[in-house]
């Protein structure tokens, strides 16, 4: 080996820095998750995941029955979508931490798509559920916004009654989500 061979040899102290960085990612998740276990948060967001998805596999007969008029399918499915999003939207803003939030995702998708194969193909419409995120996303937005996107997505666009439907049934199911989410009790 000559004197310039060297210029191709690569110092690997930032590579295993890196790989020790990500070890140390690994067991500060690990320890998280451990703490969250310890303290019952991971039991708790099972359960609550559970919960919501129950809401949903029971949306005819459950707290989201809708009592004064039937729903068409497509209103059912976007209802479904909205429910979908509000549970991930609820569990994003006010869980403990990441890891909690995660696993009662976790059990609320699997929870559903063991429940229905048909449920699972309502809340896993991304198409729709991004609208949503689009609507609380905009700067300025109105408060009828998520009423607004709900009816267009119903096929029916700028329809005032469809519309106060999606924003009643927005805040009826924020609300749902928001007490179940407080009376689970995490420790913070």
């Amino acid at each position: 080996m000559g004197m310039h061979d060297d210029d191709d040899i690569k110092i690997a102290p930032s590579s295993f820095s890196e790989k020790a960085h990500m070890v140390d990612l690994g067991e500060e998740a690990a320890r998280q998750f451990l703490e969250q276990k310890e303290n019952g948060n991971i039991e708790k967001a099972r359960i609550l995941g559970k919960s919501f998805a129950d809401d949903i596999v029971h949306i005819e007969d459950g707290p989201l029955k809708q009592p004064d008029k039937p729903r068409t399918q497509r209103e059912l499915h976007h209802q479904i979508v909205l429910y979908s999003y509000v549970v991930n939207r609820v569990i994003a803003e006010h869980s403990p931490n990441s890891i909690v939030a995660q696993t009662c995702l976790n059990v609320f998708y699997t929870a559903i798509e063991s429940a229905s194969k048909a449920l699972h193909k309502h809340v896993s419409d991304m198409a729709a559920f991004s609208l949503y995120v689009l609507c609380e996303r905009t700067p300025n937005r109105s408060d009828d916004q998520i009423g607004v996107t709900y009816a267009r997505l119903c096929d029916f666009e700028g329809a005032s009654d469809v519309i106060e439907d999606g924003n009643d049934f927005y805040k009826r199911v924020y609300d749902h989500c928001w007490d179940k989410l407080i009376e689970i009790g995490y420790i913070a």
